[in-house]
């Protein structure tokens, strides 16, 4: 593991300075976390338990941030990386030590940040498969390097294969890097159908790339990968502009590049939780940043109406496609920033859904909702400390905790998803 450079970017008052330390917790974020001369470091690349030496890139007066470039010490749970990407920054950690840890982290933000020292905290949700889970990639192209970039930097890791992605993805990746004309594409994204077993790409052309050079990459691509369905090049598409795929018992058409759950198998576990803890009852529920309907549309058969509010006009009309390819009428979506629709709904909801990005949720979201208070509420977060702010304002307005339950849909990654369930008013209400 020894290196001579830095891997990340010098901040303010930064250092390439090395220090010796032991490591005794990890950081959100996935960090390992020592003390050097009294000073909290947060040691990239290190576990609970080892003694690293560290390259310092960031020093600031309460704290240092740094890259482990040598292993003294090493933990027990500490395994042999299957792959140079950056994007699997957990695959040294024993996979049962991976659940521990993020099970630590979301129980330690909670107890920080919201002030929560004994809260509902279910065992986190395992994924079934540890590699090759995910339904999409976005890969950037530098010549003839084609991958994700390193850590802190632009700079293009190239790659072979990503033992993240389901099979056809590696098959598409391997057959573009076959045909790949340099200076054509500096990105493409990836999509996967979990269900039907292919892919559908979009490529991000080179500005002033021949539109005919491109037809001819998009055509040649199709021909060498049976399970890559259609090529997207700038609107137009060479095959299927659009991916099928199945959540809940409703079949979704997406676009290659909508947001969808990345990991099919742990997302159907979620819908599954929302579905016993929220749904029975609810004939008025409300979906926000529903996206393309993830939950908005399997939820719509155990209620009379849904409305879902989604910013973004692409995941809309994803929605609405979809909507219309299940025959489902009862759900309503709304273009508009979740903070701009709310507070103008007057309507009554039974419960409530929210899937925010990793900012969480505005606060005009959570003022609204204390004003509207649905009796239940699920809350699916990706950042854990975001989560234990945006509960402050939640509990404060009424709503109790009554299940906190991570879910790892990103094995071989700290990060973290958790679902939480509220309820409003009195227990024995």
């Amino acid at each position: 593991m020894e290196s001579t450079e830095p891997t990340g970017p010098l901040g303010e008052g930064g250092s390439d300075e090395l220090v010796e330390l032991s490591l005794d917790g990890i950081a959100q974020g996935g960090d390992g976390v020592g003390r050097h001369e009294g000073v909290v470091v947060f040691a990239r690349g290190g576990l609970p338990g080892e003694r690293v030496r560290v390259r310092l890139f960031e020093r600031r007066p309460s704290y240092s941030r740094g890259e482990v470039i040598a292993v003294l010490e090493a933990a027990p749970e500490r395994v042999a990386p299957r792959t140079a990407a950056d994007n699997a920054p957990w695959q040294h950690i024993d996979y049962a030590a991976q659940l521990r840890f993020k099970e630590t982290i979301v129980r330690d933000q909670l107890a920080k940040l919201a002030g929560l020292r004994e809260p509902p905290l279910a065992p986190i949700l395992a994924a079934p498969r540890e590699w090759g889970y995910r339904n999409a990639a976005r890969l950037h192209v530098d010549g003839a390097a084609v991958g994700y970039y390193a850590a802190g930097s632009r700079a293009v890791v190239d790659i072979d294969a990503d033992p993240l992605l389901l099979p056809v993805l590696n098959e598409a990746l391997a057959g573009l890097r076959a045909v790949l004309a340099p200076g054509l594409i500096r990105g493409v994204t990836l999509r996967a159908s979990a269900a039907y077993g292919y892919a559908v790409a979009a490529l991000d052309p080179h500005p002033g790339a021949p539109p005919a050079a491109l037809e001819i990459l998009a055509a040649a691509w199709r021909a060498r990968v049976p399970g890559l369905a259609g090529v997207v090049v700038e609107g137009a598409a060479d095959g299927a502009s659009l991916i099928h795929d199945e959540l809940g018992g409703v079949v979704f058409a997406l676009s290659p590049q909508s947001f969808f759950q990345v990991n099919a198998d742990q997302a159907a576990r979620m819908l599954a939780i929302v579905r016993e803890q929220v749904a029975p009852g609810a004939e008025r529920l409300l979906d926000l940043y529903s996206g393309a309907g993830t939950f908005a549309l399997p939820l719509a058969a155990d209620a009379s109406e849904v409305t879902a509010v989604e910013e973004h006009p692409a995941a809309v009309a994803d929605g609405e496609r979809s909507a219309a390819l299940n025959d489902i009428v009862n759900v309503r979506f709304v273009q508009a920033p979740a903070e701009r629709a709310l507070p103008e709904l007057e309507d009554a909801f039974d419960a409530a859904v929210l899937d925010p990005p990793r900012r969480g949720c505005h606060p005009a979201v959570l003022g609204a909702l204390a004003r509207l208070a649905p009796p239940h509420l699920a809350y699916i977060s990706c950042h854990p400390g975001i989560l234990a702010r945006d509960l402050g304002p939640l509990l404060a307005g009424g709503y109790r905790l009554e299940l906190v339950q991570p879910v790892d849909l990103f094995p071989q990654t700290p990060h973290i998803e958790t679902l939480v369930i509220l309820r409003h008013g009195d227990p024995a209400g």
